[in-house]
């Protein structure tokens, strides 16, 4: 009996496939929800990051967020500049600065938050709740699995 050529479809079958296309789909949708506040998905991360523990030193968010350090420097430039955050001389190390966000950046956050809940919403829409919280549970097995930080995307870099 011959083997049966590959093809398109059977891609179709192959789970790293589609989560390959769903991922890219939902990052460069991600962008696009963002982009009319002007922030990017690593500045958001960032944000997120502050909103949990404000006033970390530039050196604990590039740790907590796997973004190097020299990076993560621009990323809170660009942050000052557009009014998000602001440094600040930190009160546990002369040598470094703590990043706090600004009330703008505080205002801001609701609206990146609803962004990112409809985009889960409306991907999962075909799904029941029940169904939603399994392929979260299986997801997150997944990731765990493969060695990846909960809650740190590894092209924040």
């Amino acid at each position: 009996m011959a083997e049966r050529p590959t093809g398109i479809a059977e891609l179709h079958q192959r789970i790293p496939f589609l989560l390959s296309q769903l991922g890219v789909y939902l990052a460069d949708d991600f962008v696009r929800r963002l982009a009319p506040f002007g922030v990017e998905p690593r500045t958001y991360a960032v944000l997120k990051a502050l909103i949990e523990d404000d006033g970390q030193s530039q050196r604990q968010l590039s740790s907590q967020l796997s973004i190097h350090r020299n990076v993560m420097v621009a990323i809170i430039d660009k942050l000052e500049d557009q009014g998000l955050a602001k440094r600040m001389p930190h009160p546990g190390d002369r040598r470094a600065f703590a990043v706090t966000l600004t009330d703008k950046a505080r205002k801001l956050l609701p609206a990146l938050d609803a962004e990112g809940r409809a985009q889960e919403d409306e991907i999962t829409a075909s799904l029941t709740a029940a169904e939603r919280k399994i392929v979260l549970r299986d997801l997150q097995r997944m990731s765990a699995a493969a060695g990846l930080i909960p809650g740190v995307h590894p092209k924040l870099v």
